[in-house]
């Protein structure tokens, strides 16, 4: 008789080395999710895109719900106080049965549907950042695309970098690791705020997506580079006081230390092909930073990508060019 499939399952584990079975485990506690593994059948905007418009629905039943629950009590607290001062005795007590019930309804619709929306968002983020993501890394010669759902980036990542100064707090989600011609990268979506100054929200450094992958350079100190957009000054590098402007032409600018020879020790070829970097509609600027034996692109987008479409349509045209974008830098930087 067949083996039945829960049966293989568990042999499959028991036969597992204890390496694997650590990375296994490793794995599910990091909310692993293989992208790319199937051809798509229905086009990345129209699968979001339903989606989207089934949780506004829900979201503004709940929101309708919600206001006729308070223009109720409302309603209950007033005819409970009118036969309060009208009514003595009878009406007293009635009163007070009517503020009781309410109450308990209240407690009660409260226990019942305080999951509800937080649950069916939480989903509905998990399939968005899944299909943005088979669409964005569904490129030529990437491979063993990973999606790491509960992975974050550590303040350590981003000191690191030496990119932006002041950096008190740090914000990360949808975190992918995957493989450009034997290259392994890592690409995910970051903010990084400075302290607050007084009362409001953080000032931000950079919002955008982060990407990441060594290289095999050999020099001293850093190199930014940065790439601007003509009409908006956004996420410009801050820590820079022991560099200089080696280079300025037009929005694109080369920082490094003092006397240093930047096409040396960077090539070129690498420059001239970042040259050919756009910021132009989502992208709005892109700082690149290289050590000896590590690369770091920070890459600044604006709310069409950064924020999940909730309440308004998603602009595929955006994600058309989150995916360009990147596939354009793997094949400048990847291969130093």
């Amino acid at each position: 008789m067949a083996k039945k499939k829960k049966e293989i399952q568990n042999e499959n584990v028991e036969n597992e080395s204890a390496l694997d079975k650590e990375q296994r485990e490793l794995d599910e506690s990091l909310g692993l999710i293989n992208l790319c593994r199937e051809e798509r059948t229905v086009p990345f905007e129209e699968a979001v895109e339903k989606e989207r418009k089934n949780i506004f629905v829900v979201y503004k039943k709940a929101n309708r719900k919600n206001t006729i629950i308070m223009i109720g009590m409302g309603l209950v607290f007033m005819a409970s106080i009118i036969l309060f001062v009208n009514f003595p005795g009878w009406g007293q007590i009635t009163g007070g049965v009517l503020i009781g019930a309410a109450l308990i309804f209240l407690v009660v619709n409260f226990i019942l549907t305080k999951d509800l929306f937080p649950n069916t968002t939480k989903k509905y983020i998990k399939f968005f950042l899944t299909e943005s993501d088979n669409y964005i890394f569904d490129i030529p010669d990437v491979h063993d695309q990973k999606l790491y759902f509960e992975k974050r980036y550590k303040m350590d990542d981003v000191l690191s970098d030496r990119v932006y100064a002041d950096a008190a707090d740090i914000v990360s989600r949808n975190l992918v690791s995957a493989t450009y011609k034997e290259k392994p990268f890592e690409c995910g979506e970051l903010a990084i705020y400075k302290a607050r100054q007084g009362r409001g929200a953080k000032p931000v450094s950079f919002v955008g997506r982060y990407l990441s992958l060594e290289n095999k350079m050999h020099f001293k100190d850093r190199y930014i580079i940065q790439i601007k957009s003509a009409e908006r000054v956004v996420d410009e590098p801050t820590d820079i006081k022991d560099l200089v402007v080696l280079s300025e032409q037009n929005n694109f600018v080369i920082y490094g230390p003092e006397g240093a020879d930047y096409e040396r020790d960077l090539g070129k070829e690498l420059i001239d092909n970042l040259k050919s970097i756009e910021c132009i509609g989502a992208l709005v600027n892109v700082n690149a930073v290289f050590w000896a034996g590590h690369t770091a692109i920070y890459m600044s987008y604006d709310d069409s990508v950064a924020a999940i479409p909730f309440d308004k349509p998603i602009v595929v045209e955006s994600y058309q060019q989150v995916r360009n974008n990147l596939r354009a830098i793997l094949e400048i930087v990847a291969e130093k």
